[in-house]
């Protein structure tokens, strides 16, 4: 695994940080719909991908949150060596004493790439269970937070496996949250799709938006037309 990711407009330096650029969360960013967005919170920024992948597409103030010191300093570092340093504010404090001290702020965009294993056997690497694993940050206050911080016209977008998702979404209503669309991210053709995209407001819905994206083509190592219309203007290869 490489110490840095070279994008088309940004570097992502990442030799500090537990969980490293991927593919998915590549896709993920590049699916969130920032268009109409004023103000975004970035829960969990890690490398800061997700904030500068965001910052390329929109002018809006962006605000990440990140518990681990490490990838915070990272973060920071990514940001200021980019073109897009004046609108990232990073913050290093868990997303709940953010909560505590921000009470008055909202957000019309919230992106999150949570930790998702809850209740398995973590490792022993630290840093890397405190990225992988949900039990400094749970469904319940995660629904929670987002709850409080979005407005009432404001959507939340969330990376999660199809079987984290229906535990979430069990908090998510308590907290009055509704789910209001659902891309499936699907490696090929034929094969099961581990990861979703999700979107939630505090508008009720009645018809869920469906759709799905296909990485890679049936019998080759090669993107699909729908994955490269979404990455074009981030990976150098495309």
């Amino acid at each position: 695994m490489s110490n840095s990711f070279q994008f088309k407009q940004f570097k992502i330096q990442q030799d500090q940080c537990a969980m490293k650029v991927s593919l998915d969360a590549c896709l993920f960013a590049a699916v969130c719909d920032v268009s109409n967005a004023k103000r975004v919170l970035d829960i969990g920024a890690g490398t800061g991908l997700l904030s500068l992948m965001l910052a390329q597409r929109t002018p809006a103030e962006i605000e990440g949150v990140e518990l681990d010191p490490r990838a915070y300093q990272q973060a920071q570092q990514n940001a200021l060596q980019s073109p897009f340093h004046n609108q990232i504010e990073l913050f290093n404090c868990t997303i709940q004493d953010f909560q505590t001290a921000y009470n008055h702020k909202t957000f019309d965009t919230i992106i999150c790439n949570p930790p998702f294993f809850s209740g398995q056997l973590e490792g022993p690497n630290t840093q890397r269970n405190l990225a992988r694993h949900n039990s400094q940050l749970s469904f319940e206050d995660l629904s929670n937070v987002i709850a409080k911080f979005l407005t009432p016209t404001g959507k939340a977008w969330l990376l999660l496996p199809p079987d984290e998702q229906e535990y979430f979404n069990q908090y998510a209503k308590q907290h009055g949250l509704h789910l209001q669309s659902h891309t499936q991210i699907v490696p090929r053709n034929n094969k099961p799709s581990k990861l979703g995209i999700w979107v939630y407001s505090l508008l009720p819905c009645e018809d869920i938006e469906k759709d799905n994206i296909t990485i890679y083509q049936s019998q080759s190592n090669e993107y699909t037309q729908k994955f490269k219309g979404y990455l074009s203007d981030y990976y150098l290869k495309l």
